[in-house]
């Protein structure tokens, strides 16, 4: 045979690219497996510590309740996302020493029917798109009217626009309903609009929304890389149910599908400014929430000291009790703190008192980064404080971006460069001119991408979003803001978790004959046909290593169907050798 040599060489060289790529799956499901026997060890004693506070904690930023009978399974789910974020730049593979996220990413995925998936309705937030058109969210005229529209909305349901207008008529007799919302939003109505008129404006919006949300629902589906994803629209109950098969991380797709996507530049505090508080909040943190006491105001301390000294402990703190200064770690005048990935739903619960908010500007609002960053070899986020005007809105929005794109800028960083329309561009000259040496929070579904320090004003309208962004990680958020921003917000009604189709016995069964069939197929073939047989078993070992090498490679899904291709692959491939043998 000519180029024999040659067509060995070239098998041996498929099978071992084969091997290497299928080796990141063997290396990522130990690794997972290991944190999921760690988790299962610390459950007990999370759910002891959750009874302390009403059987609740956040972990991770989920809020998890062990009353519930699902609370325990959310809680692995959740502790286990928390530590394989922990580990997502620790290196794990032990000969090439690839991160667990690079490992992660060149697994072989598999489908719902093999490891579940991920089954979401989603449903729009009324209430809270009849807050996008007001015209001042803190306005006591909308203010009082939304929360009482949605005490009832919240116990008995029904029609929340029908409620909204109800309530504006008990608590603002004599108030047009169309006072109350932005008239630049408004489009076709005036201030001569009558209520019918606005009532029939917001239900139209709810209905012309659903289109929208279902195209970027799907576009976002497709990021994720999901086999076969079912999404069905439910215009009369203003619902979509999206079928995510083949899912790993539960939490991020879920945050991702009710993402608004609304890219926001706001002003920031300095630490400076808001050291009294803080130094009070630090305080009061150790005791018992306060809630039916007034708290005198703290007046901003303005004082040039150093931020390490400003924020740290006060000596007048409670013994023993652990409060906001034994989580949080001072960083400097933009970044407030640093909080480790364990602490910040500890950090989450502090800020949300009401003790502890009294104490802070009312326009002021506490925000994470991004991502997961790093601080003296510690793991975690850091907080900014940001100013958000009377009215809720940024004055600088994704309304105003006409394009994103990925980018490596001069310094060789990646970046996402985005592109502002001309009135876009003139808001953003004027923000920045009007904020010189301060920080701007460029930030997306309340979290901070990044915050620059604005040297001069910035003209023509480019800008570029920085941060720790692979390649895949800017391309995600280019696409997110090209296709991206829902036109009304959307809040998960229900998440399950869906399990294989066949069940895990079923889909062990069905390996198991898999394996028996192929050692009899194997044992059959060398009894009969010698070492022709061992050469055709070789043969079809090989035709396995090459399928699932080339899954592995292409990031398919491997699914039950997929199995069962597998299997008739290789009943083709013996038929073939058999009667090339017999012809022989």
């Amino acid at each position: 045979m000519r180029n024999k040599g040659f067509f060995w060489f070239l098998t041996i060289l498929l099978a071992v690219i084969c091997l290497y790529q299928i080796s990141f799956t063997f290396v990522s499901n130990s690794v997972e497996s290991k944190v999921a026997k760690e988790v299962d060890r610390e459950l007990s004693g999370l759910k002891a510590e959750a009874a302390k506070t009403g059987d609740s904690i956040n972990i991770d930023g989920v809020w998890v309740n062990f009353a519930k009978a699902e609370g325990l399974e959310n809680a692995r789910v959740a502790l286990i996302n928390q530590k394989l974020k922990e580990k997502a730049d620790t290196k794990v593979y032990p000969v090439l020493g690839s991160t667990f996220s690079t490992v992660k990413k060149r697994s072989l995925a598999f489908g719902l029917d093999l490891v579940g998936g991920m089954s979401v309705t989603m449903e729009i937030n009324i209430p809270e798109l009849v807050k996008t058109y007001a015209r001042s969210e803190r306005d006591p005229k909308f203010k009082n009217v939304h929360a009482a529209a949605m005490k009832d909305y919240s116990q008995k349901g029904g029609d929340f626009i029908a409620l909204f207008a109800k309530k504006h008529k008990e608590l603002n007799a004599g108030v047009p309903l169309v006072s109350l919302f932005s008239q630049s939003d408004l489009e076709g109505l005036t201030s001569k609009s009558s209520d019918s008129e606005v009532i029939a404006f917001l239900k139209d919006r709810v209905k012309s929304s659903m289109n929208g949300i279902e195209e970027i629902i799907n576009q976002r589906v497709n990021q994720f890389g999901v086999s076969q994803p079912n999404i069905q629209k439910d215009e009369q109950n203003n619902r979509l149910y999206v079928e995510l098969p083949g899912v790993q991380d539960e939490k991020t797709v879920a945050d991702q599908l009710q993402s608004t996507a609304n890219l926001q530049f706001f002003e920031t505090y300095r630490a400076q400014e808001i050291a009294g508080a803080f130094n009070e909040a630090i305080t009061i943190s150790t005791r018992p929430e306060a809630k039916d006491i007034e708290i005198s105001e703290i007046l901003n301390d303005s004082t040039e000291t150093a931020v390490e000294d400003v924020l740290s402990l006060d000596d007048t703190a409670t013994p023993g009790v652990k409060g906001l200064g034994d989580y949080f770690m001072p960083v400097d005048d933009v970044r407030l703190g640093f909080v480790t990935i364990e602490n910040r739903g500890k950090v989450d619960q502090i800020l949300a008192r009401e003790d502890i908010k009294r104490l802070f500007p009312e326009d002021m609002k506490f925000m994470w980064s991004n991502d997961v960053e790093k601080l003296n070899k510690l793991t975690g986020y850091f907080l900014y404080a940001v100013k958000v005007p009377s009215n809720g809105k940024a004055r600088v929005g994704g309304r105003d971006i006409e394009k994103a794109a990925p980018d490596i800028n001069q310094n060789g960083v990646r970046t996402v460069t985005l592109k502002m329309t001309t009135e876009g561009a003139e808001k953003w000259a004027l923000m920045t001119s009007e904020n010189i040496n301060k920080a701007i929070a460029i930030t997306m579904d309340n979290l901070v991408f990044s915050a620059p320090n604005v040297m001069n004003a910035i003209q023509g309208g480019n800008t570029e979003i920085t941060g720790n962004f692979s390649f895949e990680d800017a391309t995600k958020l280019a696409g997110l803001l090209n296709g991206g921003a829902l036109p009304a917000p959307c809040v998960i009604k229900e998440q399950t978790k869906v399990g294989p189709t066949v069940g895990a016995e079923n889909t062990s069964a069905s390996m198991l004959s898999f394996g028996i069939s192929l050692v009899l197929i194997f044992a059959f073939m060398i009894f009969y046909y010698n070492k022709a047989g061992i050469v055709a078993n070789i043969a079809l070992i090989l035709n396995i290593l090459f399928i699932f090498g080339a899954l592995a490679s292409f990031s398919a899904v491997l699914t039950l169907a997929g199995i069962a291709g597998i299997v008739l692959t290789i009943a083709m491939a013996i038929d073939a050798n058999v009667l090339i043998f017999e012809r022989i």
